[in-house]
């Protein structure tokens, strides 16, 4: 069309690259995220052509039965897996995601991806289209009724929001600009021609005529449905939902009246098998129209598309965001500036600084002495480097002023060379406490200071690729890197504080900058250290500089004119006299001298008749004169309590209008303030600063880092408090267990502050139950009033957030029955769903209680719950489903313990969740009963549990399967048998029909299988496609079990479904030893499947040479044929098997059969390019020049596929070079139409005729060009 020009060109399809195979690049099955499922070989190599590069495959996980290919699209890891052949249907589908996430468990989206059969309908769907499926309905699944008719009972399956928003994002672009399909069919195809649009028709019948033989060219062409014309041949791409089931639909009749009741535009046989198992998306490319008239000439065509549309859908998906493991891979590899910068910004967290900005700054005058100070002046000194190593250790008692000297070192030293700090912060988050926050802010520090060094991070064994965040090994080892990278430059590290980090990350700490010192002693790096802390009795480096503080006459100065400055006595000779006193006292501790100055200025201001009184009261010991303070300001002590309170027991430092509110939702509740709920506003912020100082006595204040937050002055406070007993000590009446006591009193603050009249009015009373129904709402109301919520009630979120958490560190020791009976649930889910960031995490309206606690991990709450209420195993509309469910996914091993009834998860002595990889062994939870789930992971401490809590032991999941179908298929024997002791029924059919004794010899589970017959399993039991247990041990080539279960009588010669015996499937894997046991026992050496296809044929179609002879000698019939014509030789020669076709043409097999679309062995083996075998068949009379229905000869095949061999071989036996297919298409036609440029040659050369033109009128000239 003339608007196509204007149209937006898609951007190039990148080429994949080419890799031998000892080359390939190996990542970790945990970056695989994408599983992309063909059932057909053609749909498969469909798929591999899409992906960018090809990955090494790695080992497979037990009992993964798989084949892959691994590769990557557009930064996505894709793992894809074909159904086995000749295993179709939606159990086979399943099965082959079940193991492929045992081996790869972070896959979280699933395509399903090839051929399916068009329905005609409105949507005017031709051969070679696109259907992507945004529903899928199993229209074989129902039950019979009373009358006779059969009822379905599937429900749609919808995609997901993942996979619904990645369709969405694509068909706006197509609204836009053309799809990218076509390029990509241009450029990943273009070396397969037999993948491109062939020249075959596309005819559509009327639904009620049948085809009437083996070529629709024969069929009534009056019964065509008459379509328009399209304008271009580019495939259309419809989206709609999809009909799968078991079986093939082939009736137009039956197809037209299930795409009426179901409204579904295409049929399938694999996706409803994968919905409940991963979110799943299936993408067919049409190549029928699900009726008789079924033709293989557009099955790969149809594959192409289908890949295509798949590889374009990848690109729009999202990079896999918050993952803990390692990421997704980027194909196009980042460069090493890209690199860095990532591994940079992974180092810097938020606090890093937040320590040192709320370290006040050193009075005026005060610190300089250091500066000159003969210990740090040889700490610079270059020569005596050897002497201290670099180290100087700054020690002192708390409060002596550490921090502020270490500070006012970094500033000064900062402005010379190269300094990094690190002042570590017991008050404050993990990293801001922890070694590996301080190796983080070092070596960011480093880096950026001297940005040349980022260099040692390109070498891949220093900082692996793609990590999220660097382990402490990796970042030691590359800080180590870097500073011996120095060279003579010079850098200096500042880390103040070490007594508020754990002692023994201090210890490997200190010994780790001891070798790093050695390392640079030996290559003269200018490398040095300052630490501070308090005085540790038992860490000590074995050289370096050491001050300490209190005993240092420039300390002791500073001390001096801190008073000097800051004592406001008037009376000249009274203030000298309390200086000498306070000094005296002060014994070097500056924080106590702050304290004392402002004590005594304050007694000053009220009169100042009883300073020397006052001073002498005042305890010399810093935790003493907290106490003091503390107990002569006996107003508003229920504050002070309840201040200390929330500083101390907080789940995280409150900001300042937080504390504010937190304060006024306790004191209201003893009406000691208005029942009004305080205004919040910019300007009132001096004011709640005020407010924190007064309520505290002075021992708390508001941080100047950004966010602000209330903490104590001093880290002395906590430990007066804490290690000291001050708190005892000031309320002796209270509980022996103040913390508990404490957390009672802050779960009261926050519920008294989420029910308080004013926010009632923000929420509409309305029960909304499912959790879709609840986010719709949710997200209305959260945009509309999560603004104002936060700036009127600064204190909502973080009751939402906490308040279990309090209710459950109380509960270890104080009743929260009461609490947890008159929780309002439904308005704390709304709230809480209001501050959630993660759609996934939310919670539905109907959400138990048990549930919310065994997602948060709250195992006291569990077990206060359980006293009254015992039923804990409910199934809920919600992430997890089960309570237990969503405590494993979470690692809350205790609330886990709690949910079974136990005080620990350790049973006889061993941990009833070791080796749980809760990503990976819960994937199968969205269809799991915890029963079957336990059962099917080896859990048996679980399972007893679950069993005595009165759960059923045949209780089925959504796959109608109990838990001795799961313990039976898994081989965890130890459960099969606890399990029939408990009384499983053995028998019991899942919903495919298949009993544990299936599951178990799927597998080979010898032991379960004996002891599944021993106690009664029905030996020949069929399922729903007739198979028995010995059809699955004998596919599965499992000799034992194949030999009990023939010994215990089972049945040597069923009959699948498709007509497919025990033998059959042997044959089909291979099986030698298995074979000669089953004829040996008189299977039937010629039965036909239902296509007519004896066991010869699935041996000669492997190439299994011994097995052939094998069946031969045992008197299978060599020259039978199957509903499409075809012999064992013809799939022999299909496969270039040549030692099987010599066999079975020495052994009489006809030369010369013809298939349904009148090819012979010869066609095949030279569709193939198989030389040898061609030679073969000719020597041995195979006709050279035969007429296939389309008119095609062996010499057209091996001139499309490009075996220049083959055809001079074919030529000088006499083919005729310039035969026409129906087409009109001669070889040359074809060499020249797929390019082939070496047979064009050869064919002039030999006399083809250059000026014929196919029935288009096109010639070989046109077609080259």
């Amino acid at each position: 069309m003339e608007g196509d020009h204007f149209q937006e060109e898609p951007r190039p399809v990148k080429r994949q690259k080419v890799i031998h195979q000892e080359c390939l690049p190996v990542q970790q099955n945990e970056s695989y995220t994408i599983a992309w499922i063909c059932a057909l070989h053609i749909e498969m190599a469909a798929a591999r052509a899409m992906l960018d590069e090809i990955h090494a495959v790695p080992p497979r996980a037990t009992n993964d039965t798989n084949s892959y290919v691994l590769g990557g699209i557009s930064g996505h890891n894709i793992v894809i897996a074909c159904l086995p052949e000749k295993y179709y249907g939606l159990i086979n589908a399943a099965t082959v995601v079940a193991n492929m996430t045992r081996t790869f468990s972070a896959i979280s989206t699933a395509l399903m991806v090839g051929i399916g059969g068009g329905v005609p309908s409105k949507e005017d769907i031709r051969l070679g289209d696109i259907v992507v499926g945004t529903r899928v309905m199993q229209y074989d699944l129902g039950k019979i009724m009373a009358d006779g008719k059969f009822e379905r009972t599937a429900l749609p399956r919808t995609n997901g929001p993942l996979l619904g928003t990645a369709i969405t994002s694509l068909r706006a672009k197509h609204e836009l600009g053309p799809s990218q399909v076509p390029m990509i069919l241009e450029q990943r195809m273009k070396d397969l021609p037999e993948y491109r649009r062939p020249n075959a028709p596309d005819r559509l019948f009327d639904a009620t005529y049948e085809h009437r033989s083996s070529n629709c060219d024969e069929c009534d062409p009056s019964k065509l449905v008459k379509r328009a014309r399209r304008e271009s041949s580019v495939s259309k791409i419809h989206y709609g939902a999809i009909a799968s089931g078991n079986q093939v639909m082939k009736h137009g009749t039956t197809r037209d009246n299930i795409a009426r009741e179901l409204d579904v535009i295409c049929f399938e046989m694999e996706a409803a098998g994968l919905m409940d198992t991963l979110p799943c998306l299936p993408i067919r490319g049409i190549c029928d129209y699900s009726d008789s008239h079924k033709t293989k000439e557009w099955q790969r065509y149809a594959a192409a598309t289908a890949a295509a549309y798949a590889r374009e859908l990848v690109q729009e998906l999202p990079s896999m965001q918050g993952r803990e493991e390692v990421p997704v891979v980027n194909l196009e590899q980042p460069t090493a500036h890209d690199h860095r910068q990532q591994f940079l910004n992974s180092l810097h967290f938020n606090q890093m600084n937040f320590r040192k900005l709320n370290i006040k700054k050193n009075y005026s005058k005060t610190c300089q002495w250091l500066l000159n100070h003969p210990e740090y002046k040889a700490w610079l000194d270059p020569a005596r480097f050897a002497q201290c190593h670099g180290f100087l250790w700054l020690s002192g008692k708390p409060g002596a002023g550490k921090s502020t000297i270490m500070k006012f070192a970094y500033s000064k030293m900062k402005n010379k060379v190269a300094t990094a700090s690190f002042f570590f912060n017991a008050r404050g988050e993990y990293l801001e406490k922890s070694v590996i926050g301080m190796y983080r802010s070092l070596l960011h520090q480093l880096l950026n200071k001297y940005p040349d060094l980022q260099t040692i991070l390109d070498e891949p064994d220093n900082v692996p690729r793609g990590q999220v965040c660097p382990s402490l090994n990796v970042l030691k080892d590359v800080f180590y890197d870097a500073v011996a990278a120095l060279g003579q430059r010079h850098f200096v590290c500042f880390i103040d504080a070490l007594d508020e980090c754990d002692e023994q990350q201090i210890r490997d700490m200190i010994d780790y900058f001891e070798d790093l010192a050695e390392q640079c002693m030996d290559k003269c790096i200018p490398f040095r250290v300052c630490f501070s802390s308090r005085h540790y009795p038992h860490i000590s480096i074995q050289r370096g500089m050491r001050m300490t503080l209190e005993d240092e006459t420039g300390h002791t100065k500073d001390l001096e004119s801190y008073v000097e400055n800051r004592l406001r006595i008037k009376n000249p000779m009274l203030s000298e006299e309390l200086k000498t006193q306070l000094l005296e006292k002060a014994k070097g501790v500056f924080m106590w001298v702050i304290l004392v100055v402002d004590i005594l200025n304050k007694e000053w201001h009220r009169g100042g008749l009883a300073l020397r009184k006052r001073l002498a009261e005042i305890p010399s010991d810093l935790s003493d004169l907290f106490k003091d303070i503390l107990r002569r300001d006996t107003e508003n002590m229920e504050h002070l309590r309840l201040c200390i309170r929330w500083i101390l027991f907080a789940e995280r430092p409150l900001h300042p209008n937080e504390f504010y509110h937190a304060l006024w939702s306790g004191l209201v509740s003893q009406n000691l303030v208005d029942d009004h709920i305080p205004i919040i506003n910019p300007q009132l912020s001096t004011h709640v600063a005020v407010f924190v100082t007064s309520s505290s006595k002075g021992l708390a204040e508001v941080t100047s880092s950004q966010p602000p937050t209330v903490q104590f002055i001093h880290e002395s406070v906590r430990d007066f408090l804490i290690k000291d007993h001050g708190l005892h000590e000031l309320w002796p009446e209270m509980e022996e267990d103040w913390e508990a006591s404490s957390h009672v009193v802050l779960r009261q603050c926050c519920d008294l502050y989420l029910n308080h009249r004013s926010i009632d009015v923000y929420f509409p009373t309305s029960h909304i139950g499912s959790r879709h129904q609840a986010r719709l709402v949710e997200n209305k109301f959260k945009a509309e009033r999560k603004v104002q919520l936060s700036e009127s009630y600064p204190f909502l979120e973080y009751a939402t957030k906490h308040i279990f958490r309090h209710a459950n560190a109380a509960a270890e020791s104080i009743s929260q029955n009461d609490f947890l009976s008159d929780l309002k649930l439904p308005k704390w889910i709304r709230l809480n769903n209001l501050y959630e960031k993660f759609e996934s995490r939310k919670y539905g309206l109907a959400a138990t209680l048990f549930y919310i606690l065994a997602d948060q991990g709250h195992s006291s709450l569990i077990r206060s719950k359980m006293q009254t209420d015992p039923d804990v195993h409910v199934e809920g509309d919600q992430r997890y489903r089960y309570p237990i469910f969503a405590a494993l996914a979470g690692g809350h091993k205790d609330a886990v313990a709690a949910l079974l009834g136990l005080r620990s998860i350790h049973e006889e002595g061993s941990d009833m969740t070791e080796g749980l990889n809760s990503r990976k062994d819960l994937l199968n939870y969205k269809y799991s009963t915890p029963v079957t789930w336990a059962a099917n992971e080896g859990r048996l401490g679980i399972l007893k549990r679950l069993l005595q809590d009165g759960l059923k032991v045949d209780q089925k999941d959504k796959e109608e399967l109990t838990a001795l179908h799961y313990a039976s298929e898994n081989g965890h024997e130890t459960i099969v048998r606890y399990l029939v002791e408990k009384g499983a029924d053995i028998n019991l059919p899942g919903i495919y029909g298949v009993s544990p004794l299936h599951s178990a010899s799927r597998i080979g589970h010898e032991a379960v299988v004996r002891y599944l017959v021993e106690k009664g399993a029905d030996i020949n039991s069929s399922s729903i496609d007739g198979m028995s247990p010995l059809h699955y041990a004998s596919q599965g080539g499992y000799e034992t079990v194949v030999r009990y279960l023939v010994k215990q009588g089972a049945d040597i010669n069923p009959s699948s479904i498709d007509g497919m015996s025990p033998l059959h499937y042997a044959l089909q894997g291979g099986y030698e030893t298995v074979v000669r046991y089953l004829v040996k026992q008189g299977a039937d050496i010629n039965p036909s499947s239902i296509d007519g296809m004896s066991p010869l044929y699935y041996t000669s179609q492997g190439g299994y040479e011994t097995v052939v002879r094998y069946l031969v000698e045992k008197g299978a019939d060599i020259n039978p044929s199957s509903i499409d014509g075809m012999s064992p030789l013809h799939y022999a020669s299909q496969g270039g098997y040549e030692t099987v076709v010599r066999y079975l043409v020495k052994q009489g097999a006809d030369i010369n059969p013809s298939s349904i679309d009148g090819m012979s062995p010869l066609y095949y083996t030279s569709q193939g390019g198989y030389e040898t075998v061609v030679r073969y068949l000719v020597e041995k009379g195979a006709d050279i020049n035969p007429s296939s229905i389309d008119g095609m000869s062996p010499l057209h095949y091996a001139s499309q596929g490009g075996y220049e061999t083959v055809v001079r071989y074919l030529v000088k036996q006499g083919a005729d070079i310039n035969l026409s297919s129906i087409d009109g298409m001669s070889p040359l036609d074809i060499a020249s139409r797929y390019g082939h440029e070496a047979i064009v040659r050869y064919l002039v050369e030999e006399g083809a005729e250059i000026n014929l033109f196919d029935k288009y009128g096109v010639s070989p000239l046109y077609y080259a060009s």
